[in-house]
C-alpha cells in the first residue's frame, strides 16, 4: 500500500537539519503516565497497535526525529532499558512487584516474541554482511592468484573456515521457529558453495572456485534486501506502545512503594528510554516507508530513460513536489547537493537537453539512494538496539512462569 494512504501528511515530514532545542527532548516517565495516551494504547490492551500510529497524526515529531538519528552521534538506547529491567527482576523479589508485572504478562509476552523476530531478522542481516565483507570479497580478490600463488591457498583456506563458521550460524537462525522454511532456501547455496570452495581448494580447481564466487553472489545479491523488507515489516507491526504503557503503570505503583528506591529509579529511567526508542523506531518506521516509495518511483524511471524521456517528463512534476519537501535553507550538506541536483534536472528538461537529463537524472537518484540507505542503515541500527532488550524482558518474563 501506498504510504501516503496509511500516513496522512507524511510527506510533509522529511525536511533536514534544524537545531536540537531543550524542549524537543523526550518526556520524562511522568508525564509519559499522565498522557499515556500519546502512544495511542490503552494500559494492558495494546495487542492490536501497531508501532507507527502514534506518528500519523504528527508528520512534524517524524520530521524532527529523523534528522536528529540521521544527524546526532549514534545514542546507546539497549543499555539503560536493560538496567531498568534488570533493576525490575531484582525488585521482583518482592510480591507487591511480582503482582504489579504479572497483571501485564500478556503485554510482556506479546513484545517478547515480536523483538526475538526482529532479533533474528537483525542476525541474519549481520551474517550476510559478515559473509560478504569478511569471506566473500576475499575469495573474489584471491581468484586472480589462484591457483599459482601459495599464500593464496593459505588465505582461501582461511576463507572456507570463515564461510563453515557462518555457514553453521546461519543454519542455527533457520531452525528457529520464527523463521519461516521459504525464507531461508538460500541456505542450500551456502552449503554449495562451501562444498565447491572446499574441492577447489583441494583439487586447483579453477572452476569449482569460479561457482564458489557465482553462489555466494547469487546469496548477497538477493538476500541482504529480502531479509531487510522482512525486519522493518516486522518493526512497523511492532507492539511497542503497549510495553511502553505497561512499564510505566509498574514504575508508578512501585514508585509508591516502599521498595529499594534505587531500583526503582533505575527502572525508571529504563522505561523512559524505551518510550524514546518507540519514538524513534515509529520515525524511521514511517521516513523509512517514504524512502522507500521515492525509491521505488525512481527505480521505475531509471528503467525507462534509455528508451526516451517521457516516463521522466511525465513524473517530474509530482516528483519534484514531493522531494521539494525535503529542501530547507538550514539543510545539511546534503540537501543543498539534492537541492542543486534536482534545480539542474529541472532546467535539463526545460531546454529538453537528453544528454543532460540523462546526466542529471543518474546524479540526482545516486543522491536520493544515499539518503534511503543512511535512513534504511539508521533504522536497523535501532532494530538492534532493540534486540538487545530481548534478553533481559525474557528475564522478567521467567520470573513470572
Amino acid at each position: 500500500m501506498p504510504l501516503e494512504e496509511t500516513t496522512p501528511n507524511v510527506t510533509q515530514a522529511l525536511g533536514d537539519s534544524e537545531p536540537v532545542h531543550a524542549s524537543q527532548q523526550p518526556h520524562s516517565v511522568d508525564q509519559s503516565v499522565q498522557q499515556s495516551g500519546k502512544f495511542g494504547v490503552n494500559v494492558g490492551q495494546g495487542q492490536g497497535v501497531h508501532i507507527g500510529d502514534v506518528y500519523q497524526a504528527d508528520p512534524e515529531t517524524i520530521k524532527r526525529i529523523v534528522r536528529e538519528e540521521l544527524r546526532l552521534p549514534q545514542r546507546e538506547y539497549s543499555d539503560p532499558v536493560s538496567l531498568g529491567l534488570h533493576a525490575l527482576t531484582e525488585l521482583m523479589q518482592h510480591s507487591e512487584a511480582r503482582s504489579a508485572v504479572i497483571t501485564f504478562r500478556v503485554d510482556f509476552q506479546a513484545a517478547c516474541d515480536q523483538i526475538n523476530i526482529i532479533a533474528n531478522y537483525k542476525e541474519l542481516h549481520d551474517l550476510l554482511h559478515t559473509l560478504e565483507f569478511q569471506c566473500y570479497s576475499g575469495i573474489v580478490q584471491e581468484a586472480k592468484r589462484f591457483p599459482d600463488d601459495e599464500t593464496t591457498l593459505d588465505i582461501l583456506t582461511d576463507h572456507e573456515f570463515t564461510l563453515q563458521r557462518i555457514l553453521r550460524e546461519v543454519q542455527e537462525v533457520a531452525q528457529r521457529e520464527t523463521i519461516a522454511t521459504n525464507e531461508v532456501l538460500w541456505l542450500k547455496d551456502l552449503e554449495r558453495a562451501q562444498v565447491e570452495l572446499h574441492v577447489a581448494i583441494d583439487e586447483l580447481d579453477t572452476r569449482r572456485l569460479q561457482r564458489t564466487i557465482w553462489l555466494l553472489n547469487r546469496v548477497l545479491a538477493i538476500q541482504p534486501s529480502r531479509i531487510n523488507t522482512n525486519l522493518n515489516s516486522a518493526a512497523r507491526t511492532l507492539r511497542l506502545p503497549a510495553l511502553v504503557n505497561a512499564m510505566s503503570s509498574i514504575w508508578e505503583s512501585l514508585a509508591k512503594s516502599n521498595l529499594n528506591q534505587e531500583k526503582i529509579k533505575q527502572f525508571q529511567v529504563g522505561v523512559e528510554v524505551l518510550a524514546e526508542l518507540n519514538e524513534r523506531l515509529a520515525a524511521l518506521v514511517i521516513g523509512h516507508d517514504y524512502w522507500q516509495e521515492l525509491d521505488l518511483e525512481l527505480r521505475r524511471i531509471e528503467a525507462n530513460l534509455e528508451k526516451d524521456l517521457i516516463e521522466l517528463e511525465m513524473s517530474w512534476a509530482d516528483l519534484k513536489e514531493r522531494t521539494n519537501i525535503l529542501f530547507n535553507p538550514a539543510g545539511d550538506q546534503w540537501t543543498i547537493y539534492f537541492q542543486q541536483d534536482s534545480h539542474n534536472l529541472d532546467m535539463a528538461l526545460d531546454v529538453q537537453n537528453p544528454i543532460k537529463v540523462k546526466r542529471y537524472f543518474r546524479m540526482y537518484r545516486r543522491r536520493a539512494s544515499d539518503r534511503f540507505y543512511q535512513v534504511d542503515a539508521t533504522l536497523l541500527r535501532l532494530c538492534g538496539e532493540l534486540r538487545e532488550v530481548g534478553e533481559p524482558l525474557t528475564s522478567v518474563l521467567r520470573m513470572i512462569e
